[in-house]
This record gives C-alpha cells, structure tokens and sequence, in this order.
C-alpha cells in the first residue's frame, strides 16, 4: 500500500486563502476534522484518496499536497 506525507503547511495556507474552517474543508472534502487536522500537523501519513479528496475540495492538483512516504 502507498502512503503519502501531506504537505501540511500547502494544505494550511490553501484552505486559509479559501477562508475556509478545518471543519469546512473536511466536510466539503469527506474527510473527518481529524484526518485533516493529521493531514495539516504531518502527525500521521496519508491514503492517495485522501489527497485526492483534499485536492477536490481545495481545487489543486493533489500531488502537490503530498509525496509518496513509504509502499508495504
């Protein structure tokens, strides 16, 4: 399986530049507030579909909010 660390910091000032709450984005995007709040502090790695759906969500290319961490 792939997973990728999220570009915290990019999806911040993105989803800031969008005026957007973390709860707005997670909602629009389908993702929990925690996935996303893990997704912005780089606590834990993410699944390829939760980029996409943040990447949706936010209007951007999702490979420019995360990089491939690690392949089980």
């Amino acid at each position: 399986m792939v997973y990728l660390v999220m570009d915290g910091e990019q999806v911040r000032s993105l989803r800031k530049e969008r005026g957007l709450s973390r709860r707005q984005l997670a909602e629009a995007s389908g993702v929990s507030a925690k996935t996303l709040e893990n997704a912005e502090t780089g606590k834990t790695h993410a699944r390829p579909s939760t980029a996409r759906k943040i990447g949706a969500a936010l209007e951007v290319d999702p490979r420019s909010l995360a990089r491939v961490a690690s392949r089980a």
